[in-house]
């Protein structure tokens, strides 16, 4: 990632939408958090004026993705006002962001970031499998599938 501030500015839409980034940036595929991610997209495309690769990488699509979800959020804003509010709200969130979101010169630095930023996302899957393995442990119910599932975490 070679945007300063870009990663404090996802913590805010994070923190007032109510979801954690873990779950906004994960793989799941409800409306809600699908949404979200389109209008944090959007926003990183249009007023960031990031690459449709650096969202990707950031939010753990391909680019594909990303295009497609600034697509839809062009032809839903003014069918859906839900997405109107997320949109206006964001922009709101971002103001003081405005000046502070810049590219940084170093290629070495921008590799250790985007690697960073992918151990620690890693790091927070691992935790919470762990986490809810020793709670099937704790409560007896382990079936021999969900121990089989939480096995195969990423180390």
């Amino acid at each position: 990632m070679k945007y300063v501030f870009v990663d404090k500015f996802i913590e805010d839409f994070c923190e007032h939408f109510d979801t954690p980034s873990s779950v906004l940036l994960s793989q799941n595929r409800s409306r809600d958090l699908v949404d979200k991610r389109a209008v944090l997209a959007f926003f990183l495309r249009n007023m960031a004026k990031m690459t449709w690769s650096e969202i990707a990488r950031l939010m753990n699509r391909t680019h594909a993705s990303i295009i497609h979800y600034a697509k839809t959020i062009e032809n839903l804003v003014d069918i859906y006002p839900h997405i109107k509010e997320m949109l206006t709200v964001t922009y709101k969130l971002y103001d003081p962001y405005k000046d502070k979101i810049t590219t940084t010169g170093s290629d070495m630095y921008l590799a250790l970031l985007a690697d960073n930023d992918r151990l620690r996302r890693k790091v927070e899957r691992n935790h919470n499998l762990i986490i809810e393995l020793l709670n099937l442990e704790k409560n007896g119910t382990e079936n021999k599938k969900q121990k089989d599932k939480h096995s195969r975490a990423e180390v």
